[in-house]
């Protein structure tokens, strides 16, 4: 058997998963984690940068939002298409390189210009992760885990942006003693070296995907199967689609919205230095982190009781618990309160990615799954990474010309957003059971003809 031919030998997948596919799982999840690290560690840095670089409101917002998110977005899809057709562990290497050396590369910027291009180079890495790990984990977990599974890799958002909070606090604090103790740093801004010491470890962990093998694909040209086209596959359940995409972008818009400016909010507003206020964030998000484990195990346990639309209903029923909090927290003058409120929103509603994952790949064929990660990344990030940050600065700089009012930005943002992406999601609910329903029977039918022209009978249906 040729090369080629081994890599879509179609291979059932066990009811069980093995130690591989855990160990594929911890490699991907740290990768994860690292982006996360590298994509968020500007948030900490917003006042040291606009210090030294002289940067405005407006264009800290392009650095936090389009600088980042468009590249991400639109590499999204052509990564997704390589992680559909290539070896997915090639792919993820080479985009991890990517991005733990732009993060690298930030910290030599010497002006704005200079570190707009290297967020940009940050975002294309980072583009090819998802979209390949997700496939990955579909082709090695059984679909009655898929959840779970991809919570706890969707824990690497949070454990990531906890790491960025945690380690940005400190390494500030640290990286003004050693420009001032090692004569090799003393041409050094505080903040360059953080983002130095950041990007390096990525590059390193990439070197972990070659410890697990490529699974194979299903061999469909054999057994007479036709392959799906995105395209066509999307407009077919454009009723499912449309209001998904826009409902989770919307989420996306508060998310990177609330990441990228609630540090500087909490500086402006109530004083507090990064080294205060980092740990904090970084503890709620790791309770956030935890916490993603135990809702896709509840959620793959609605899914297993015959609950089709689990993934999604189970969301809303967060979104609509979080309202009175959405609508309270920018009116809260007591910091204490204002951080229990803002760690009970980033632990209840503000994780998306486990469920859209969840329920793209049990929907999407196997030959799609790539692509339709990235069309979600696209929009997800696109709308939430390219708009959010941008809109907020926006809002203070122009309409409310005060930047200590960062806060009513946030709070217009999020109250009309949040409603909003609720109508949405209930409205997918229902086309969302039919295509699981679809995708279901489509497998079931797709898997019987492999076994027949395995078996030597390649007419059979």
């Amino acid at each position: 058997m040729s090369q080629a031919e081994a890599k879509t030998t179609p291979v059932a997948i066990a009811p069980r998963a093995d130690f591989a596919a855990w160990w594929m799982l911890a490699v991907l999840f740290g990768l994860y984690v690292f982006s996360f690290v590298d994509r968020y560690i500007t948030t900490m840095l917003v006042p040291h940068i606009q210090a030294s670089l002289d940067v405005s409101e407006f264009q800290m917002g392009l650095i936090l939002g389009p600088a980042f998110a468009i590249f991400y977005s639109v590499f999204g899809i052509p990564l997704g298409w390589a992680a559909d057709r290539y070896d997915r562990r090639w792919v993820i290497f080479i985009g991890a390189c990517c991005f733990g050396l732009a993060t690298v590369m930030s910290g030599l910027a010497t002006s704005f210009v200079m570190l707009l291009i290297a967020r940009i180079a940050v975002g294309i890495g980072e583009a090819s992760l998802s979209p390949a790990a997700n496939s990955l984990l579909a082709s090695r977990f059984p679909r009655h885990m898929l959840t779970t599974v991809l919570s706890i890799y969707t824990m690497g958002v949070k454990v990531g942006s906890a790491g960025a909070f945690i380690l940005g606090g400190l390494l500030i604090a640290a990286a003004g003693v050693w420009v001032v103790t090692y004569d090799a740093l003393a041409d050094f801004e505080p903040w360059q070296i953080v983002f130095m010491a950041t990007g390096l470890p990525a590059v390193l962990l990439a070197l972990l995907v070659f410890t697990f093998k490529e699974p194979p694909r299903p061999a469909k040209k054999k057994a007479g199967v036709k392959p799906a086209a995105i395209i066509p596959f999307m407009r077919e359940r454009k009723r499912l689609f449309i209001p998904m995409l826009i409902g989770f972008s919307l989420i996306a818009l508060c998310t990177y919205s609330l990441t990228g400016w609630v540090p500087t909010y909490l500086h402006r507003h109530f004083g507090m230095e990064p080294v205060v206020y980092g740990p904090i964030l970084g503890l709620i998000s790791t309770i956030a982190a935890f916490t993603l484990a135990f809702k896709g195990m509840f959620v793959d346990w609605l899914y297993r009781r015959g609950m089709k639309d689990a993934h999604i209903r189970f969301y809303t029923w967060l979104l609509i618990g979080s309202l009175p909090v959405v609508f309270a927290l920018f009116w809260v003058q007591q910091p204490v309160i204002f951080m229990i409120m803002y760690g009970a929103l980033q632990v209840v509603s503000i994780p998306i990615m486990a469920y859209v994952s969840a329920a793209m790949q049990l929907i999407a064929p196997t030959e799609l799954r790539g692509r339709i990660t990235g069309v979600f990344l696209f929009c997800l990030n696109g709308v939430g990474g390219g708009l959010g940050p941008v809109i907020v600065g926006s809002l203070t700089e122009y309409v409310f010309r005060d930047e200590m009012k960062v806060g009513w930005s946030l709070a217009v943002l999020i109250c009309t957003a949040i409603p909003l992406a609720l109508v949405l999601l209930r409205l997918a609910l229902k086309p969302l059971r039919a295509a699981i329903v679809e995708a279901e029977e489509r497998e079931a039918a797709e898997l019987a003809m492999l076994q027949a022209a395995e078996a030597g009978q390649p007419g059979a249906s």
